[in-house]
């Protein structure tokens, strides 16, 4: 099991590329902590930090799509170089006023938006430049590893967040963030560049709409991109604000100790582990739409439950259980289904277009399920079950998506 784990280790641009993101990872958690906690401690205003937050919000979505086709364009290993050296070059900036002056207001909000920016185009490169670094029979092993990256950084680094600003201070977690993004953009030396292209790098607003367009268009024609953009919508809806407001609610329910959510988390983080470990070893279902449907009533179904509970072991122990399943199904199976199946002149302005849902509908979950918490934690998770259901069903019955096969043959690119 751990030599079919290694085998994208064996290729040393995935090894460098891994590490180098990795290192970025866990330096973006800790720096959330370090850049939430000096906006509060300098302007003492949590509807600033709102700001702040929407101020990066905002860009991201808007700029998505342009970021998937600057990706195409150009390639993902040049788009995730330019926004890894930016990124890195606005956090010294803050830390350097954090250091010397003291960070104003309006450099929140500046820093915000470069981020935000960013990301816009960083999401879309880095989730297209898998397949130029590994064998295709490897894609999943190598998504399986990039997502132990992330489910790692998740628990380690709010964490070191909190040790390096309780011990050294929010400049220090700052510093610590913009080094990992050089870092990061030095691993990606080990990626060929693609050959210059004049025309590439300096493309016609025209250009641009034009390759959005063409990416939209595929996606329409494309019945893998639709059901898959469903599905997404519906995740979006039910697990953003499940997990950002509902479990924090149904574990104040069972108890007010902070240990109840820890448990809670841990258990859906340790489910989600195994899924990835077994996503890994078994590959990508050749029956794909029948497992994803299939999981998606079991998420609907589970979320019913979850408020209805007596303890919260039983409540982890569903969530280990949901964990597991999620991550075999969708966490690694469906980027691997992404890169295996999308041209990959098209590669970038699909993944934007993935993206689109996320960056959309996350804050009307966290509304729903911050109004409907009010109510009950019981209709919070009932309401939750609600898209995934209704997806689950609608799936059920497309032809479409029940012969989703990694065997079948993909829409062409023209």
């Amino acid at each position: 099991m751990l030599d079919q784990l290694r085998q994208p280790l064996r290729s040393r641009r995935f090894r460098l590329v891994w590490a180098g993101e990795g290192i970025s990872i866990l330096g973006d958690l800790s720096f959330e902590v370090a850049f939430i906690w000096l906006v509060l401690q300098e302007t003492g205003s949590a509807a600033t930090l709102a700001g702040v937050v929407l101020a990066q919000a905002i860009p991201r979505g808007v700029l998505m799509l342009i970021g998937g086709a600057l990706v195409d364009r150009l390639s993902p290993r040049t788009v995730m170089l330019a926004t890894h050296l930016s990124r890195g070059t606005a956090v010294v900036a803050l830390g350097l006023v954090s250091f010397f002056d003291g960070v104003q207001t309006w450099q929140f909000y500046a820093i915000a938006v470069v981020m935000g920016v960013a990301e816009a185009f960083f999401w879309p490169a880095s989730d297209s430049i898998v397949p130029s670094l590994v064998d295709k029979e490897d894609l999943p092993r190598a998504n399986a590893l990039t997502g132990f990256n992330e489910q790692g950084a998740r628990l380690l680094g709010p964490v070191l967040g909190g040790v390096l600003v309780a011990s050294a201070g929010a400049t220090t977690a700052i510093f610590f963030n913009a080094a990992s993004f050089f870092l990061a953009a030095l691993s990606l030396r080990a990626v060929p560049a693609r050959p210059a292209d004049p025309d590439a790098a300096s493309p016609s607003i025209a250009q641009i709409r034009s390759e959005i367009a063409s990416g939209l268009r595929y996606a329409r024609r494309s019945r893998e991109v639709r059901s898959i953009l469903l599905l997404i919508s519906a995740a979006a809806l039910s697990y953003s604000g499940l997990f950002a407001v509902g479990l924090p609610a149904l574990s104040k329910s069972f108890s007010d100790s902070a240990l109840t959510l820890g448990l809670l988390i841990s258990s859906w983080g340790l489910g989600q582990l195994a899924g990835t470990i077994a996503a890994a070893v078994t590959g990508l279902p050749r029956r794909w739409g029948l497992l994803i449907i299939g999981m998606t009533l079991c998420e609907g179904l589970a979320f019913a439950t979850l408020g209805f509970l007596p303890t919260p072991w039983a409540a982890a122990t569903l969530l280990a259980v949901l964990g597991v399943g999620v991550a075999y199904s969708s966490d690694v199976a469906l980027p691997t289904f992404i890169q295996t199946r999308t041209p990959t002149e098209f590669l970038g302005r699909t993944n934007s277009i993935m993206s689109l849902p996320r960056v959309v509908l996350e804050p009307v979950s966290f509304a729903l399920m911050g109004l409907l918490v009010t109510v009950g934690v019981r209709w919070g998770f009932i309401m939750a079950a609600l898209p995934m259901l209704v997806v689950g069903v609608t799936m059920a019955l497309s032809r479409d998506a029940r012969s989703l096969s990694t065997e079948s043959t993909p829409v062409p690119a023209g």
